[in-house]
């Protein structure tokens, strides 16, 4: 009876993951869609989000080891092997990268202005305020090790003995798009491809620490940008209306 409970704890994390987080995604992507920007109560669905990710990651650990499972399976090596340790390498690419984007971010804001207003559109959970870049970047701390520890880790240990490596990166990446739903179908299809390169990523080095620090460190860098990108339209925006 045990056995079967347990068991019955796998499908109720497959289909928080498969259903329950897409529908909530989009659903919030409408609701925020029919608010003008300056009514979205931001702060509010940053803690819920930064709390949601902490249970589910809480949950899912504490079952593991309920289980009696190597936390290894779920990417959690330690200690962390020579391709883990190699990936804190490409860590510090990445914020190589994202240090000179940020550095060419300036340049970039001067071209489109109805073109970076459509692409700000997308996002929807743009912070605005200092406080809510503060409180962002606990969100983007959080998805990088629930994400992660949900999307990489669970469902591809999960799916890989019916789809095999290939098809559960695959899949996951599907479903780990379609998780950020209220992005849009654009967003979707983003999300989805960074999806699978970490995922592949993720089977290349059988270690999740160094993914949850990269996506963290991506999704801070969209908060930053995004930021940034809102307050130059803003400044444009009073320039054109003072002259």
């Amino acid at each position: 009876m045990v056995d079967s409970i347990l068991r019955n704890l796998d499908l109720v994390l497959l289909l928080l993951a498969v259903l329950v987080m897409p529908a909530l995604s989009a659903l919030s992507g409408r609701k925020l869609a029919r608010l003008p920007p300056e009514k979205r109560n931001l702060p509010a669905r940053y803690r819920q989000t930064i709390a949601r990710g902490w249970i589910v990651a809480g949950i899912l650990l504490a079952y593991w080891h309920w289980m009696g499972r190597p936390f290894a399976a779920l990417g959690l090596d330690w200690p962390i092997g020579v391709k883990g340790r190699l990936g804190f390498g490409f860590d510090a690419l990445i914020v190589a990268a994202l240090l000179i984007h940020a550095s060419r971010l300036p340049r970039l804001l001067r071209g489109d202005l109805d073109k970076a207003r459509r692409a700000l559109k997308q996002v929807k959970i743009t912070p605005r305020t200092n406080g809510e870049l503060a409180l962002f970047m606990l969100v983007a701390i959080t998805a990088g090790v629930w994400e992660e520890l949900l999307y990489r880790g669970f469902l591809i240990w999960f799916l890989a003995p019916f789809a095999r490596l290939a098809g559960a990166a695959i899949l996951s990446s599907v479903i780990f798009g379609l998780a950020h739903a209220y992005q849009g179908w654009r967003g979707v299809a983003v999300t989805t491809a960074i999806g699978l390169a970490l995922a592949i990523l993720y089977l290349a080095t059988n270690s999740l620490w160094w993914l949850m620090l990269a996506h963290a460190l991506i999704d801070i860098n969209g908060g930053v940008v995004a930021f940034r990108l809102a307050r130059w339209i803003r400044e444009r925006d009073a320039a054109i209306a003072a002259a």
